[in-house]
């Protein structure tokens, strides 16, 4: 189930590196023209990381900036991390210079939202107001409708999700303008927004949400219960900080298998990496979420 972007990122050796490209270079999840909000779509994106790729090849012979960059980061959970990888591609872009980010609006002490990064586009001396996000959602029927999307916590959902990123996060600088004359005195030209992640389906069923402008080429998995777990030996269970950028052979080598007691042990939604033998190397095959028996999704309403 791989991308064309899976072979553009194979080119890079340190991880680190490959998780950049990736957020640069990855098919967004949600695209289009939504109220007024330019939504990126992957041409975009490739668009970028070719813009990008010298800088990438910079990086991956020495990636110390970078490994840095993201020490620093105060929180080193997935989104922050996502977060402070989009600043890094900021900083190398030929196209983009970061103003502003994480910026709270603030009056009299009410905090009307927080909004991700101000940029400027360096061609055109633009001001973009971009919200960026990485999610990660499994599929329960119906698979069409976009609140039945939800994070291992499911209380997280693609419909809200969007909702939120369309009618409060992007709308921020157009609300409250004189607010934010406070902290950036130039006027927001344009909106953008970014959003990278996964779609997991169940087994057999490849049914896409209808109500979203989701991305026709968005990047995709699969779930099932551990009962009906087929293929053992080619599992590798992965932590959070490796959803990201596609596994390599290296990463492979340097991982453990799953054992059939690590597997059915598990109490919660657990991601791993499916590995297939390509050419006497292995490779990631796909991205697949195991669930315990007892895991169930919320009801329907």
């Amino acid at each position: 189930m791989h991308s064309p972007h899976t072979e553009l990122l194979s080119q890079f050796k340190h991880r680190v590196v490959r998780d950049l490209a990736w957020v640069i270079a990855s098919p967004p999840l949600v695209s289009g023209d939504i109220d007024d909000v330019n939504w990126w779509n992957y041409e975009d994106c490739l668009s970028e990381f070719n813009d990008c790729l010298t800088e990438l090849k910079k990086l991956d012979l020495q990636p110390e900036p970078l490994i840095e960059h993201i020490a620093n980061l105060k929180n080193k959970k997935l989104g922050s991390v996502f977060e402070g990888l989009i600043s890094f591609w900021l900083s190398i872009s030929p196209n983009f210079q970061e103003k502003i980010n994480n910026l709270q609006i603030i009056e009299d002490k009410h905090t009307y939202g927080e909004l991700d990064f101000i940029i400027e586009e360096i061609s055109s001396g633009k001001i973009i107001h971009l919200e960026v996000a990485v999610k990660f959602y499994l599929g329960s029927d119906p698979l069409t409708d976009a609140y039945r999307w939800f994070g291992t916590t499911t209380k997280d959902q693609l419909g809200k999700k969007i909702d939120h990123l369309r009618t409060h996060q992007t709308q921020l600088t157009k609300k409250y303008p004189n607010q934010l004359k406070q902290y950036f005195t130039r006027t927001i030209d344009e909106r953008h927004c970014i959003v990278k992640g996964r779609l997991f389906y169940p087994e057999n069923s490849d049914i896409s949400p209808q109500n979203i402008s989701l991305a026709k080429n968005h990047l995709r998995g699969r779930w099932c219960y551990v009962d009906d777990v087929e293929v053992l030996d080619s599992l590798i269970k992965i932590d959070k900080s490796h959803w990201l950028t596609e596994f390599n052979h290296e990463d492979i080598k340097a991982s453990d298998f799953c054992s059939i007691k690590n597997l059915t042990s598990i109490d919660r939604a657990e991601c791993y990496v499916e590995t297939q033998l390509n050419i006497g190397k292995l490779i990631e095959k796909q991205r697949v979420f195991h669930l315990p028996t007892e895991f169930s999704f919320p009801k329907n309403e």
